[in-house]
Parts: C-alpha cells; sequence; structure tokens
C-alpha cells in the first residue's frame, strides 16, 4: 500500500477508529469502532466494524478499490476510500440505521472513480451460541 510498516498501519487504523467514536459517539452509544485496511496486489480494503462489547451487534462494513486503475497514489486511495466509507456511516447512523449495503460487493462510481462496499449486520453471539449447540457443547447457557 505505501511504504510504511505494518506497525504503522495498525497506529493509523487504530487513530481513525478512535476519530470515527468520537466523531459518531452520540449515536453509537455502548457500541464501539474497529478499522482494518491491507493491500493485495493492486485491491485495497478497508474494513470498518461497528460492534457493541458482547457481540450482540457487528457489522462490519467493507469497501474496496483498484489502486492501479486509479490515478491516485495507494495513500491518496486508502483516504478516498475511507472517506467514502465515513459518508456512508453518516448516512446509515443518522438515519436511524435504515440505509444497508448489499451482502454482495455492490459497484458505487465517486467522481469517476469505482469502488465497491458490501455489508452485513451479524449477531456473532448469537451465532457462537447456536455453533455450541450443534456440536453438543456443554457450556451453553
Amino acid at each position: 500500500m505505501s511504504s510504511g510498516t505494518s506497525v504503522e498501519l495498525s497506529q493509523k487504523n487504530q487513530l481513525v477508529a478512535q476519530l470515527l467514536e468520537r466523531k459518531y459517539g452520540a449515536w453509537l452509544g455502548q457500541r464501539f469502532v474497529e478499522v482494518e485496511s491491507h493491500s493485495d496486489g493492486a485491491v485495497l480494503t478497508i474494513k470498518i466494524t461497528l460492534r457493541n462489547r458482547d457481540k450482540s451487534y457487528v457489522y462490519p462494513i467493507e469497501g474496496r478499490i483498484m489502486f492501479a486503475d486509479q490515478d491516485m497514489t495507494a495513500d491518496e486511495t486508502r483516504d478516498f476510500l475511507m472517506d467514502f466509507m465515513d459518508a456512508y456511516i453518516q448516512e446509515y447512523l443518522s438515519g436511524g440505521e435504515e440505509t444497508y449495503l448489499t451482502i454482495d460487493w455492490s459497484n458505487y462510481d465517486c467522481d469517476g472513480v469505482e469502488l465497491q462496499l458490501r455489508g452485513q449486520i451479524l449477531n456473532v453471539n448469537l451465532e457462537d451460541l447456536a455453533e455450541q449447540l450443534i456440536n453438543g457443547s456443554e457450556a451453553v447457557h
């Protein structure tokens, strides 16, 4: 992605997560934000996850862009995609959480830049309990 190390990228992601939590704190309530990003060849992927502590609400919002196809550096592409995803999060949270992404990748065009987004709200806590039941675990409460 850029010449920065994975530690620097992890620190950037943490900083972005903190900024998003401050920006949307009134809407997030007891939820918090996690940010991951990576580059695989010419594709940049960012995942912003809104979730609560017990994982009964987990909303991974994923975006990707082929930065080799764009007239931008990897860092500019990351910033562009992050801004687009931030705009979606603002619309989602301010709109009563009724603006949803598709589960599969959907194409978007923003100022001539093509990108893709997807997302799905999950209840990981419930899924874990169901998995324990299926496997006959004694640990189910």
